[in-house]
């Protein structure tokens, strides 16, 4: 069963080769690309395992790449996981047969690395702005059933403006979102250019800092952002700001792929936040993104009767642009499950104490 296949990892490839598979790939998305892996392995404590998988039979061919980090994490005991942003990318021409024998040689490579590394779990995520997913909106089992323990799925908002005027696609928002974007008005909104990078990015890591430290989560590293100003591909991304005379307020990433977009990263700072310049700075973008004939946009993930102010906040903002609800397929890879309860349990003491 084995002998078709070779893992190749991600560092010997050079970023025209492996993109080159993500385009043709229908699970390939934004995370799978050259880009999207090197960016991600800027993450504090995020070490790049990422592979793919060639054909022996086929004349070394790509039938799979794997966006795979090794996420260090210790406190009280070692609790380090892989993490897969995308999941596995196959390629589409092949049959049943070969399929399930590369899901299987995957599964087991995973199941070594795992042992190797002596991590306890890995989890993955699959991108619903791909085509086998966005194009399927149904319910349908969890396309990573043979590489998981468990599946741990949930919902994303997307909105779909193909076919949609300015005009409807204002209208679908809720009351809130329209009353304040039509307060914003005396807001200026820009799209980056190169004259600007090097101080937008000043600004952005500022206030990404600021915003990160008023809401308790941790700063990401500043060579993560540098990756996407100054490396990552323009056809793949565009960053927008609002401004208030000469002051800046908001500052929007969106990532893009396949005609398809998502809002991947906002910093606001204070003032901007109650003059809903975030708002404001997302309607302007959604109009030009409209004009570079993007399809549909991913807002990101919902919460189920979340309890956390934080993350209900977020969760209205992101469903006010009138997105749908997809489908967000993710599960876990369990290795070791003395140490998966461990772990659960220390969570919930942490949980209990934040909460007392």
């Amino acid at each position: 069963m084995l002998e078709y296949f070779k893992i190749k990892e991600f560092d010997v490839y050079n970023k025209k080769e492996w993109d080159k598979f993500c385009l043709k790939s229908n699970d390939a998305w934004l995370w799978h690309t050259h880009d999207g892996i090197i960016s991600k392995s800027l993450w504090f404590n995020h070490y790049n395992f990422s592979f793919s998988v060639i054909d022996k039979s086929n004349k070394n061919n790509i039938v799979a790449v794997f966006p795979l980090f090794l996420v260090k994490k210790k406190k009280l005991i070692d609790y380090s996981s892989f993490e897969s942003l995308g999941g596995p990318a196959l390629c589409n021409s092949l049959n049943k047969t070969k399929l399930t024998k590369l899901i299987a040689f995957i599964n087991n490579y995973l199941t070594v690395l795992m042992k190797k590394k002596k991590v306890y779990k890995c989890e993955l995520l699959l991108s619903s702005l791909s085509k086998s997913i966005i194009q399927n909106k149904k319910l349908i089992p969890n396309p990573l059933g043979p590489l998981i323990s468990m599946d741990k799925s949930s919902f994303t908002w997307i909105k779909k403006i193909k076919n949609q005027s300015i005009g409807m696609i204002f209208n679908s928002f809720d009351n809130k979102t329209k009353s304040i974007i039509k307060k914003t008005q005396n807001l200026s909104f820009h799209e980056l250019n190169h004259n600007d990078l090097d101080q937008i990015f000043k600004n952005y890591y500022s206030l990404h800092k600021s915003m990160s430290l008023r809401k308790k989560i941790n700063i990401k590293n500043q060579k993560y952002f540098e990756y996407i100003f100054f490396k990552f591909s323009p056809l793949n991304k565009r960053i927008f700001y609002v401004k208030d005379k000469d002051s800046i307020l908001s500052i929007s990433i969106f990532g893009i792929y396949k005609k398809k977009a998502i809002y991947w990263t906002n910093v606001s700072d204070q003032i901007g936040l109650k003059q809903g310049s975030n708002y404001f700075c997302i309607w302007k973008a959604l109009e030009s993104l409209k004009k570079m004939r993007i399809e549909f946009i991913e807002f990101g993930e919902g919460f189920y009767n979340e309890q956390e102010i934080n993350k209900r906040n977020l969760n209205h903002f992101k469903k006010s642009f009138g997105g749908e609800k997809y489908p967000l397929f993710r599960g876990e890879k369990i290795h070791s499950r003395s140490k998966d309860f461990a772990v659960n349990i220390l969570k919930e003491i942490k949980n209990y104490l934040k909460k007392k």
